[in-house]
């Protein structure tokens, strides 16, 4: 999950929980040498095919566009796990994998194809094809190299979590060894990895620019590497990151896939104040800027009234309950809590209607996303809710916590004045805090009250939805929660197949929807202004612009 601090979290603990339950599956995946990392690439599923120059020429269109971008905290693949970095880093790199945002799957990158008989044993067969942007080939030994490199504690790197599963892992921040044991390079051109227990969803995680490779030059001094990154994805660094600043890029015309990016030139201003870039848009100063600001939402038809777009995303915002307070350990109070927030009445109020309500823990983009999953405790039903509420013993003074300065105050008022108006809540207090202290202090189970976080998918997996928060192990799990049902479908859904796993983590689901450990309230619908300069645009079901499929018309 990438982090942002005004609609998403990520612990800034670095262990993830252990999967469970083996369960033996055969899974292969196998295209042609042709078929490369990008020929299947296409729009969101929320935005239709890819109908791009570049997808029916085989060609680039050229030109160059400028694109709003927040400063990143890292341009270091391991330790981006935010996304002002991974807007950049996911063109400058390749992984073994990339994700088709139509079908929802992994399709090859710099691995051709990939198999295994149990989700434990995996081989990746690598394209001869590929090099780094400075002209070094990309091997099998380069993804060792760099898989080492993030695992390593000394590194301290963002995506170290993620390897959790490899076997090896422990030995590596123990500090008994180096190396993965779990990942070898038999050739140049195979690459192995072995897990602890089976991960069907294993391709698609490896699309995360945490596994992505690195050219030998990176070792030598990793903090000058980071300034301008050799990568070896479709767009190469033209110049140093100017922090706060600009990045620029351009396409690199050696990158084997079918589809390069269709700009020649790409520059990410980077903006301290959004406000100030829906601005520059209207003035002709910026090209796209991805994310309208709450307070133009109103006035962005107006404003653009040609060239305002909306995409839907993964990206929930949600209200977690701290389970192990007595307060809230009824499950009861907390769907009577759920019943008593008319969703429609905020978002038409707030957010004029530009989000859509949460009826669901699985965003309706994936697969097995299910758009009323919830059902009855996630309607506005007041009178049901105050009978609940009262029945389960819900307490009549509630404290709620939401992180400061992200433009939350206005909507988490909203929804405390429908507990009091609806339930027996006679007074409500808040905490504010900074954003990193408040994930701080979720992580030690010190919250007072149901708290404010939002989820966005680091890759669109319903398992990347569901277990990073509501595992009994997972380290993100700030709620409490924890049953050996649930953990146990998830590991019956991770150990499958993808497309054998949909009703497992249905049930899974169902299991939360039945506990609520925490309220669902509205996925995020992606605002999207721009010049008359740009078409093609689209935005993935994590929210991230897709800028190699961005189409200049007037340069």
């Amino acid at each position: 999950m990438y982090r942002n601090p005004y609609e998403t979290h990520r612990t800034l603990h670095k262990r993830l929980r252990r999967w469970h339950d083996t369960v033996s599956h055969r899974n292969r995946f196998t295209l042609p040498m042709a078929f490369t990392a990008a020929s299947a690439l296409v729009l969101s599923a929320c935005g239709g095919g890819d109908d791009s120059p570049a997808a029916d020429e085989g060609g680039s269109e050229g030109g160059s566009f400028t694109v709003w971008n927040c400063e990143p905290q890292s341009l270091t693949p391991g330790d981006s796990s935010e996304v002002c970095g991974a807007r950049v880093l996911e063109q400058v790199f390749t992984g073994l994998t990339e994700m088709d945002y139509e079908e929802m799957e992994a399709i090859p990158g710099v691995a051709e194809d990939w198999e295994s008989e149990d989700n434990v044993s995996w081989t990746f067969t690598l394209g001869e094809d590929w090099t780094f942007h400075n002209g070094d080939e990309v091997t099998a030994q380069s993804f060792v190299d760099a898989f080492n490199y993030t695992v390593d504690p000394d590194n301290a790197q963002a995506n170290a979590e993620y390897y959790e599963n490899f076997v090896g892992y422990d030995d590596v921040v123990d500090g008994e060894t180096d190396e993965l044991e779990g990942v070898s390079a038999p050739d140049d051109y195979t690459l192995e990895i072995e897990l602890e227990e089976p991960f069907g969803q294993l391709p698609n995680m490896l699309s995360l620019v945490g596994f992505s490779p690195l050219p030998e030059v990176a070792f030598d001094d990793m903090d000058a590497f980071e300034s301008s990154p050799i990568g070896n994805g479709r767009y190469q660094m033209d110049g140093d990151w100017v922090h706060d600043t600009e990045i620029h890029v351009e396409r690199y015309d050696d990158w084997p896939g079918e589809n390069p990016g269709l700009a020649d030139n790409i520059e990410w201003k980077i903006y301290s104040d959004v406000s100030t870039a829906y601005m520059d848009v209207q003035a002709g100063e910026l090209d796209i800027l991805e994310d309208v600001p709450p307070e133009n939402i109103d006035t962005m038809e107006g404003d653009f009234p040609d060239t305002h777009e909306f995409f839907e995303t993964g990206t929930l915002t949600y209200l977690g309950f701290p389970t192990y307070l007595d307060d809230f350990a009824e499950e009861d109070v907390r769907h009577a809590l759920s019943m008593a927030i008319d969703r429609e009445e905020i978002l038409e109020s707030i957010f004029s209607d530009t989000m859509t309500p949460a009826r669901s823990f699985l965003p309706p983009v994936l697969e097995e996303g299910r758009e009323d999953a919830c059902g009855e405790y996630c309607e506005f039903d007041p009178d049901a809710a105050a009978d609940l509420y009262e029945e389960a013993g819900g307490p009549s003074e509630l404290t709620v916590l939401f992180n400061s300065g992200a433009g939350h105050d206005e909507w988490v008022e909203a929804v405390t004045n429908q507990w009091q108006q609806h339930l027996p809540v006679d007074d409500v207090s808040f905490e504010s805090m900074e954003f990193a202290q408040y994930l701080d202090d979720l992580a030690e189970l010190d919250a007072a009250g149901p708290y404010r976080l939002g989820w966005t998918l680091s890759y669109p997996s319903a398992q990347e939805s569901l277990e990073p928060m509501y595992s009994s192990t997972a380290s993100r799990n700030y709620t409490g929660y924890g049953t050996d049902e649930f953990d146990d479908l998830m590991a019956e859904a991770n150990a499958s197949d993808p497309e054998d796993a949909v009703t497992a983590y249905q049930d899974a689901e169902d299991v939360l929807i039945d506990a609520m450990p925490s309220i669902p309230l509205w996925f995020e619908d992606q605002r999207v202004v721009h010049s008359d300069r740009v078409d093609n645009l689209g935005v993935t079901p994590r929210g991230l612009l897709q800028v190699e499929r961005v189409e200049v018309t007037e340069d």
